[in-house]
């Protein structure tokens, strides 16, 4: 009778963990889902205020590299994300120091800045998601249960995304 218990406690145990830890990288991957969407938002507000700023710049060849990155960054998906918003990130760096210093701007590059900042703050976050996720997903128990069913292992997203300051 006591081995009958025994054996019992032991499958209530595992079974408990096995639950938990299948609710807890439920939890995980919801909460990269979020950061991503959050983080999707900010991309789409920083390619939002870079388009902004091509009416700014004389024309030219700056003017044309960031209005078509602006473009392809506000119609980018979640493949070859990171390739697009580097395009953006470049020609931002090109075209900025072109700008001239007056007052409308200043204020479109203070969007651009506060944009910028919080794409930054965004991703930080979003890393930190993902990384928690794979370091659950990595260990024995979920790789043998197959805890996190059909989806694919989250990824990192890294993007150079300072831009510098308006030169005028």
């Amino acid at each position: 009778m006591t081995t009958v218990v025994a054996v019992v406690a032991a499958v209530v145990l595992v079974a408990s963990y096995v639950t938990w830890t299948a609710q807890r990288l439920d939890r995980l991957h919801a909460r990269v889902d979020a950061a991503w969407s959050a983080l999707d938002a900010q991309l789409v507000r920083r390619a939002a205020a870079a388009r902004a700023l091509v009416a700014c710049l004389p024309p030219g060849p700056d003017a044309t590299r960031l209005e078509r990155a602006a473009v392809v960054a506000l119609g980018a998906g979640p493949v070859a994300r990171e390739a697009v918003e580097n395009d953006l990130t470049a020609a931002l760096t090109a075209a900025v120091p072109l700008l001239p210093d007056d007052e409308p701007t200043r204020l479109l590059v203070g969007a651009l800045e506060t944009a910028t900042s919080q794409t930054g703050i965004a991703r930080q976050l979003h890393n930190t998601a993902v990384q928690d996720a794979r370091a659950v997903r990595v260990r024995r128990i979920p790789r043998a249960l197959h805890l996190a069913g059909h989806r694919g292992m989250p990824q990192h997203f890294d993007i150079q995304d300072a831009v510098p300051s308006a030169g005028g």
